[in-house]
């Protein structure tokens, strides 16, 4: 094997491993635009890292099931349970627009209430992989509520669902 085809092979090599190691850290570089976007209040920047429509309607999906099984519940022993419904029915999406927000990613897994917990808390998320196309990110102290990144693309990530626990 000729030395000039060993130093194409090395760098052919390199270049792979180079790739390699983009597309493992791409989510952590991702997050790190995320966070800077919410401390700035970058609405512009945040409208390109997170799909809030398809945001929006998973956590209105969310929020309305637990509601909905919550009625079944109450409904066996109470008949008006089902006008509570509707009365707490039409809370879901001012609560929905106040969770998905800077303020309210901010107080995602502190236990705060959106626009009490200061937005440095977008420091202390980690990330965890859950596969080649899908990651979220999560608060130390719940690592229950989550933010879910989806890959788009080879090199780009976007948020598309957030998950609270609501028991």
């Amino acid at each position: 094997m000729g030395r000039g085809l060993k130093w194409v092979l090395a760098a052919l090599g390199l270049a792979v491993l180079a790739l390699g190691l983009y597309l493992w850290a791409s989510p952590y570089l991702f997050l790190r635009s995320l966070q800077a976007a919410i401390l700035q209040g970058d609405k512009v920047r945040l409208e390109r890292l997170v799909d809030f429509p398809r945001l929006r309607e998973g956590l209105k999906a969310q929020l309305q099931a637990k509601l909905l099984q919550e009625t079944q519940k109450e409904a066996e022993t109470n008949p008006f349970a089902g006008l509570a419904y509707l009365l707490v029915a039409g809370m879901v999406d001012p609560l929905v627009d106040l969770l998905v927000s800077p303020e309210g990613f901010a107080a995602l897994g502190t236990g705060a209430e959106p626009g009490e917990a200061p937005k440095e808390e977008v420091k202390s998320w980690r990330l965890r992989y859950q596969g080649f196309q899908t990651a979220y990110l999560y608060h130390p102290q719940d690592p229950q509520s989550r933010l879910y990144l989806e890959r788009q693309g080879l090199w780009g990530w976007k948020v598309v669902r957030m998950e609270i626990p609501l028991d």
